[in-house]
């Protein structure tokens, strides 16, 4: 499932390209002129996108299985909130040095990347809401592989809200997706986070070397002159 994941990271980027030459000015022009109920739905969804809730979240989830010593729970759970961390994290720091102007910019002519440009109006690239949606979708499909329709819809929920609200471009949202699945993978497949979870819910930890299938050996062969 990760290498799938990484596979779908790349094929976002590549949609991101090929929407800041084509799409992106087309469907931020589009979004502004929804509905107040559209414009408010959307709102109310991609809030839930906040990093906060979700950390909360996986983190009650994983001391309920500390406390319960669910080894496999509270590992899924310190995985997810580290890959959201480092995906909110990561975001951020990437649109300080892109400094891509957000759509209400495009009222005023502006349009494009401006390096290292800081303010709110240069910080649309990539979006961070899409980018922790991205890591919970991804935790999600790598503990329950088929559960990938109800994750895809998720991620859509929460980061198409950013491009109807006219907060990001569509470019902005599927850089974001491609960076939390990557970041995501990354984590999932450390492995220093496993030996934290075995201590604190008493598992044990795994065999740094494992034991020959032949037995214990003998003594070495004592040589003769």
């Amino acid at each position: 499932m990760g290498n799938r994941l990484l596979g779908a990271a790349l094929l976002m980027l590549i949609l991101a390209a090929f929407s800041y030459a084509v799409w992106d000015r087309s469907i931020a022009n589009w979004a502004f002129y929804l509905s107040r109920f559209w414009a408010n739905t959307a709102r109310r969804l991609s809030g839930l996108g906040e990093g906060v809730y979700w950390l909360v979240l996986v983190l009650v989830i994983g001391v309920s299985a500390i406390v319960r010593k669910k080894h496999s729970v509270a590992l899924w759970a310190l995985k997810t909130a580290t890959a959201v961390a480092a995906s909110g994290l990561a975001a951020n720091v990437l649109k300080v040095i892109a400094g891509r102007a957000r759509p209400r910019a495009l009222d005023q002519g502006v349009w494009g990347f401006h390096f290292l440009e800081l303010g709110y109006r240069f910080n649309s690239f990539p979006s961070g809401h899409a980018a922790i949606a991205a890591a919970v979708a991804a935790s999600i499909c790598l503990a329950r592989p088929a559960a990938w329709p109800a994750a895809v819809l998720l991620w859509l929920a929460l980061a198409g809200g950013r491009v109807l609200t006219g907060s990001h471009f569509l470019s902005d949202v599927l850089a974001g997706g491609a960076l939390g699945i990557a970041v995501m993978v990354f984590v999932d497949r450390g492995v220093a986070l496993e030996g934290t979870i075995r201590r604190l819910t008493g598992g044990r930890p795994r065999p740094a070397v494992e034991p020959s299938p032949a037995g214990p050996q003998g003594p070495p062969p004592t040589s003769t002159l």
